[in-house]
């Protein structure tokens, strides 16, 4: 049996479908991969190899200079790509890129496309003009899938499947919920934490806005202040071409501060160091698909302070293993990060809470098989 993945880049897929990956290959599955591997490293590449996942190359749509151009140049080595691997099973990994599958699947014979929504992302409930009509594109094509009946779309949380089958972008029928890829207790396996000393927080994410990297910074700089003993550490990517991405000034502050702690870029597989150094996670995201970095975070102990929104509460059981904070809102932040600083006590209650809701909930055993059943 042949099983597609269809992503934008190779990284993404090591950080976010790869385990599942794994699983595949261990029931004899032929599993292909169709991504642009130009930001990916020779090792990375030749970890894929290895594991017997062979790389299909398909340039990234963002790298043509027209977007129109680029949209249709995509989808034409996508489906020419398709055509040639002939897989049975196809994953379509993100909302964009399911839109480009839900338009080919009428024109190509696989027995099922299962369409990936990982997240709505910062732009999908904005009103301009530009989104409107993005919206109503991928409604549209999202339909014309329905002429082959053949697709499945998977949700990593209620909310968002809510939100799709209220617009009209699919109906409930053709819609699952399965809570993400999985994490695999062997590698973010549990420690326990010392909070006498320090506490040190954790924010690990793209430096973009949605990700609550300014309310982040703002309470941080606060705490600081407050509390000698308190640190604060920001690991993440900064991408200067990404619309949502903090501006040039406010990154080169953030370098420059001696407040805080700019790890910059940290590979996936390096973050369990991190994660044990760490006392508190703390991701006060717009909107999430369902952040796989904060149940890596909690399987390895750490409490949780997350967003009230889609996506993050279901990492977050308050008072249990962290606490939910109103999206947006600096003070509440500031408030929960310094409760934990006065909790101290507590938190190790809380991060072994977090670690028995990664093991109940979201370990990879449970989650692959979920996977599995549909392949049947």
């Amino acid at each position: 049996m042949r099983v597609c993945f269809v992503v934008s880049d190779c990284n993404f897929f090591l950080t976010h479908r790869l385990d599942l990956a794994k699983v595949l290959l261990t029931k004899k599955l032929d599993v292909r991969l169709i991504a642009s591997s130009n930001n990916t490293s020779e090792k990375d590449l030749l970890r894929i190899a290895a594991l017997g996942i062979q790389l299909h190359e398909i340039p990234l749509r963002s790298q043509c200079a027209s977007r129109i151009y680029g949209y249709f140049k995509y989808l034409i080595s996508l489906r020419q790509t398709i055509k040639k691997i002939n897989p049975e099973f196809i994953f379509y990994v993100t909302l964009e890129i399911s839109v480009f599958g839900a338009w080919l699947n009428s024109f190509i014979n696989t027995k099922k496309s299962f369409f990936l929504i990982t997240g709505l992302g910062p732009f999908f409930f904005k009103k301009e003009l530009k989104y409107r009509v993005a919206r109503i594109i991928q409604k549209a094509v999202f339909n014309f899938s329905r002429i082959k009946k053949n697709y499945l779309f998977i949700f990593q949380n209620e909310d968002d499947l809510e939100v799709f089958t209220r617009l009209g972008f699919t109906q409930r029928k053709y819609a699952n919920v399965i809570k993400g890829n999985g994490i695999d207790s062997k590698q973010f396996y549990y420690l326990e934490r010392d909070y006498n000393n320090e506490i040190i927080f954790l924010f690990a994410s793209r430096l973009v806005y949605s990700k609550g990297i300014r309310e982040f910074l703002m309470a941080a700089r606060t705490l600081a202040k407050l509390y000698p003993q308190a640190k604060f550490f920001i690991a993440g990517k900064y991408n200067n071409k990404d619309p949502d991405s903090i501006s040039p000034n406010e990154y080169k502050l953030l370098q420059s501060d001696q407040a805080l702690h700019y790890c910059g870029e940290v590979e996936h597989c390096d973050m369990n160091a991190f994660f044990t150094k760490a006392s508190i996670f703390v991701m006060p995201s717009y909107g999430e698909g369902l952040p796989k970095v904060a149940l890596e975070a909690a399987a390895t102990g750490l409490p949780l302070i997350m967003s009230d929104v889609p996506g993050c509460r279901e990492c977050v059981n308050d008072d249990v293993n962290g606490f939910t904070v109103e999206p947006r809102n600096t003070q509440d932040l500031k408030n929960k990060m310094e409760l934990c600083i006065k909790m101290s006590d507590s938190m190790i209650d809380f991060g072994i809470n977090s670690s028995k809701l990664i093991k109940r909930d979201f370990a990879i055993e449970l989650i692959s098989e979920k996977y599995l059943k549909l392949l049947n």
